[in-house]
C-alpha cells in the first residue's frame, strides 16, 4: 500500500488487545460474574441514592442465572440509555462511576475498560437497559464480529428493546466453555455474601448475612488509636477466647482525612478479606511477625484490574494499618504476664521493634525452681546480686556459681524468646554463661603423661606461636572441654592463663598411644584446634585475623652479612633429582608401644601411618616430607595451618596448606613423567581437600598425601620414581611469594 498523504490514523489489533486486557485479566466465568455483578449492585446503589430507600429494598433485587453454557447478570438499577451504552460500557476507557453521585452511592469505577472485558470469557455478549427517561435498546457482540473486522473496531449491533422495561440493565455472556453452576453460586456467594443488597443466584439468595462481630465487651482490653506512617486506625483490642488477641475497627484517618472502616481481626494466621460495603474485592496477606487474619471493609480500598489484588496505594494503607495494629497488640500481650505466656512469637517483633526494655513482666526461671518476673531480676541486680544467664546444658558451671551465691537464670528453649531475655539482661549488666568455663577441681598429682603432655604443649605454643607468657593450668572444668583460656581478651603484655583438663578423653587417648614419633605430632595438633585461634591472636607471627605474618618472618629470621673477598668460594655441583624408593617409606604404627622410639639420624622422604583404633583410624595413610630448607624457614607456621589440600595435573602435584585468610604454604613436586591413572590409562588429574593435618616426625615435618597420588608418588618393590620438590610462601593479599628450592 501507497501512503498518499502525510499521515495516517493510528491502526487498532483488537484482537491482541483483548488477549491482554481480557484474555489474561478477566479470563474465568468468575471473572464475568464478579465484574457485572459489581456493575448492578452499583446501578443499585445509585437508584437507591435518586429514590431515597436503602440499598436492599425488593425493588433493586438483583438476579444472576447460569445454566453452564451462559451467565444472566439482571438488576433493576438506573439502566442505560443508548448514549451510556454506546460511551461507557462499549467504549474502552469510559466509566460511568467517576461522578459525584456514583461516589456519594459509594461506587469506584477505576479501569473503563467496559464491556470489553467480557470477551475473556464470553463468545458473544448482549446488553439490553432501558432508563426512565430513555426507550430500551439491545447491543450485542460477538468474537466473530472482531475477527471480522480485520483490525478495525468492529460494529456493536443496537435495537429497540422493551425486554428491560419500565428500568432495568440485563447482561447476558454465552460462555466460551462450559461452567459448573455450583461453582459459579459458590464463589459469587463469597463475594457477595455480606452486600446488604438482595441478591438472588438462580432465585436462591445469597446475600444479606450479617458480618459476625465478637463480643468485645467480654475480655475487652483497651480502646485507642493507633498510628504507623501516614495511617491511624481506631479500634477495640479484645480477647477472642481465653488467649487469642483480637481488635474491632472503627475508623481510619489516612494523612488527617478520616474515612469509614470497620471490620475484625485476630493476630494470629495469615490472610485478610478486603470488602467494599460488603462486597469482597479480593483476599491479600501482610507480613507480620505474630500473624494477622480476618476481614477490613473500607471505602479507601480498591482492587488492580484483575480484580484478585489490592492496587498499590491499598497494599500500602492495609500494610500501615497492620503495622499499627501490630505494635499496640504487642504492647498490650507485653501488659500482661499471662498474656505473654500464650504468645510467646511476639518476641521476634520485641526485638526488631526495640521493645526489649517494656519486658519487664516476662517471667524467667531461676535455677533451682524459683519464678520471677526480668523486672523484679533487675532489682536485684541493682541491689547487688550478680546475675548470670544460660541454658540447662551449664548444669555444673551453674551449681558452682549457685554456691558462691550469684543468681543464675535458666533460659527458655524458645529462640526468639531466649534472644530478646539475652537482650534484656545485657541491659542490666547480667553476664552471659556462653563462654564461660570454671575450674571445678585442680590437679596437684600429676602423672608422668600428664607432665609430659603439659611440657609439649607449653614447647609448642613457645616454639610454633612464640607467645612466651603462658600459665597451663592442669584441673577439671565445668564443661566437656579439655582446655579453657581464661582471659582471651586481655592484655598482649598479660600472661595467658589456660586451663587443660589432662584427663579429659581427647588427652587420655594420647596417653594410650604411649611415647612415640607421633606423639610431639598429636600435641602439636591438638594446640592447633583447640588453641590455635586465641593464640594467634596473641603471636607476632600472626596479624590479629590469623593470617600468617610473612613480612614479621622474614625480618626475624633474616642475618646480617659482611661480604670479604676471602668469603668467595667455588663448587662445582651438578643438579640432579630427587629418587624415591620403596626403602624410603617408614612405616609408624599408631599403637601403645613401650619400644616405639624415632630412629637416629633417619630421614625418610616417605612415612607411612597405620592406624592403631578408632582414637588415631585418621592418621592413616602417606605422608612426604616437606623439605628441611622450608621447615627451617618457616616449618613452625606451616605447623599451624589449618587448611590443607592438593592439586594435580601432567606431571604435577601442588600440596597446599593455608591459614584460610591470606596466605598459603605451597609444596611443589615434579615427576620426571607424566602421571597417568593405572585403571584408564588417562592423563591423571584432580583436586581434594586433606582432612588429615602435617606431622612432625623423625626430626621434620611431613605433609600427608591423598589417596589418589599414592600410585604416582609411592614406589613398590624395585620401582624408582624422580621427583624435584620445591616450596613457595604465598601472600596474596599483597602478591608477594617466598621461595626456597631444594635438590637432592
Amino acid at each position: 500500500m501507497t501512503l498518499q498523504s502525510n499521515s495516517f490514523p493510528v491502526g487498532v489489533e483488537l484482537p491482541s488487545i483483548f488477549e491482554t486486557i481480557a484474555d489474561r485479566i478477566y479470563d474465568t466465568p468468575y471473572a464475568f460474574i464478579r465484574e457485572n455483578l459489581q456493575n448492578a449492585i452499583y446501578a443499585s446503589r445509585m437508584q437507591a441514592l435518586r429514590e431515597g430507600i436503602r440499598t436492599d429494598h425488593p425493588s433493586l433485587r438483583v438476579d444472576i442465572a447460569a445454566d453452564g453454557a451462559s451467565v444472566r447478570v439482571h438488576d433493576r438499577g438506573i439502566g442505560m440509555s443508548p448514549e451510556d451504552l454506546r460511551y461507557l460500557f462499549w467504549t474502552i476507557g469510559a466509566s460511568g462511576k467517576r461522578n459525584d453521585e456514583a461516589r456519594a452511592a459509594g461506587c469506584v469505577g477505576m479501569f473503563g475498560i467496559g464491556g470489553f472485558a467480557n470477551f475473556g470469557v464470553c463468545q458473544k455478549l448482549t446488553v439490553v437497559s432501558q432508563t426512565e427517561n430513555h426507550p430500551g435498546h439491545m447491543t450485542a457482540l460477538s468474537r466473530s464480529d472482531i475477527e471480522q473486522a480485520t483490525g478495525g473496531l468492529p460494529q456493536v449491533a443496537l435495537y429497540p428493546s422493551a425486554e428491560a422495561s419500565p428500568r432495568r440493565t440485563i447482561v447476558e455472556g454465552v460462555l466460551r466453555a462450559p461452567a459448573d453452576p455450583a461453582a459459579l453460586q459458590q464463589y459469587t456467594h463469597e463475594v457477595a455474601r455480606y452486600c446488604r443488597e438482595l441478591i438472588y443466584f438462580n432465585d436462591e439468595l445469597i446475600s444479606g448475612e450479617a458480618t459476625i462481630t465478637e463480643d468485645t465487651d467480654r475480655g475487652l482490653i483497651s480502646s485507642g488509636t493507633w498510628s504507623h506512617n501516614e495511617v491511624s486506625v481506631t479500634g477495640t483490642l479484645y480477647l477472642v477466647n481465653d488467649h487469642t488477641l483480637g481488635v474491632r475497627l472503627d475508623e481510619i484517618q489516612l494523612a488527617g482525612s478520616r474515612s469509614r472502616l470497620s471490620g475484625t481481626l485476630q493476630f494470629e494466621g495469615n490472610g485478610i478479606d478486603i470488602r467494599k460495603q460488603g462486597f469482597k474485592l479480593c483476599s491479600t496477606s501482610v507480613a507480620t511477625r505474630i500473624g494477622i487474619s480476618g476481614y477490613m471493609d473500607c471505602d479507601l480500598l480498591a482492587p488492580t484490574a484483575g480484580r484478585d489484588s489490592l492496587n498499590a496505594e491499598s497494599s500500602g494503607i492495609v500494610a500501615n494499618t497492620v503495622a499499627a495494629l501490630e505494635r499496640a497488640a504487642v504492647l498490650s500481650i507485653l501488659e500482661s504476664g499471662e498474656l505473654i505466656g500464650q504468645h510467646t512469637r511476639i518476641f521476634r517483633y520485641v526485638r526488631a521493634n526495640g521493645l526489649v526494655d517494656k519486658m519487664g513482666n516476662v517471667m524467667v526461671q531461676i535455677a533451682g525452681g524459683e519464678s520471677v518476673s526480668l523486672d523484679e531480676v533487675g532489682r536485684r541486680a541493682a541491689s547487688g546480686s550478680q546475675v548470670y544467664y544460660g541454658t540447662s546444658g551449664n548444669a555444673a558451671l551453674t551449681n558452682v556459681l549457685r554456691t558462691r551465691g550469684h543468681i543464675v537464670l535458666n533460659l527458655p528453649s524458645d529462640s526468639h524468646k531466649s534472644a530478646a531475655i539475652r537482650e534484656f539482661l545485657s541491659g542490666i549488666g547480667a553476664t552471659d554463661l556462653r563462654g564461660q568455663v570454671e575450674c571445678t577441681e585442680e590437679y596437684t598429682e600429676l602423672s608422668r603423661f600428664e607432665k609430659a603432655f603439659l611440657g609439649e604443649l607449653a614447647e609448642t605454643i613457645s616454639d610454633v606461636y612464640q607467645v612466651k607468657s603462658v600459665n597451663l593450668l592442669p584441673g577439671g572444668l565445668t564443661e566437656d572441654i579439655p582446655t579453657f583460656v581464661a582471659n582471651p581478651t586481655s592484655s598482649v603484655s598479660t600472661a595467658l592463663r589456660i586451663y587443660v583438663d589432662v584427663r579429659h578423653p581427647e588427652i587420655e587417648k594420647l596417653a594410650r598411644l604411649g611415647m612415640t614419633p607421633l606423639f610431639r605430632s598429636l600435641v602439636s595438633e591438638f594446640c592447633r584446634e583447640y588453641l590455635g585461634p586465641t593464640l594467634r591472636s596473641r603471636s607476632p607471627k600472626f596479624f590479629g585475623s590469623g593470617a600468617v605474618n610473612l613480612d614479621w618472618l622474614a625480618q626475624h629470621r633474616s642475618e646480617a652479612w659482611l661480604l670479604l673477598t676471602n668469603d668467595i668460594a667455588v663448587v662445582n655441583r651438578a643438579v640432579r633429582r630427587q629418587v624415591v624408593t620403596a626403602t624410603d617409606i617408614h612405616v609408624v604404627t599408631a599403637t601403645p608401644s613401650d619400644t616405639a622410639t624415632e630412629p637416629n639420624n633417619l630421614e625418610p622422604k616417605l612415612v607411612r601411618i597405620i592406624e592403631g583404633g578408632e582414637d588415631f583410624e585418621a592418621l592413616d595413610g602417606y605422608y612426604i616430607r616437606i623439605p628441611n630448607s622450608a621447615t627451617d624457614a618457616y616449618g613452625d607456621v606451616i605447623i599451624a595451618s589449618d587448611d590443607h589440600g592438593a592439586v594435580w595435573m601432567g606431571n604435577k602435584v601442588l600440596l597446599l596448606a593455608s591459614d584460610a585468610i591470606s596466605t598459603a604454604f605451597q609444596f611443589e613436586i615434579r615427576l620426571d613423567q607424566l602421571m597417568v591413572d593405572a585403571g584408564t590409562s588417562e592423563l591423571a588429574q584432580g583436586a581434594v581437600v586433606i582432612d588429615r593435618s602435617i606431622q612432625q616426625l623423625f626430626g621434620g615435618l611431613y605433609f600427608p598425601l591423598p589417596g589418589e597420588l599414592e600410585q604416582h608418588l609411592v614406589p613398590v618393590g624395585s620401582q624408582v620414581i624422580r621427583i624435584e620438590v620445591r616450596c613457595d610462601w604465598l601472600d596474596f593479599a599483597g602478591s608477594r611469594s617466598w621461595e626456597a628450592r631444594e635438590w637432592d
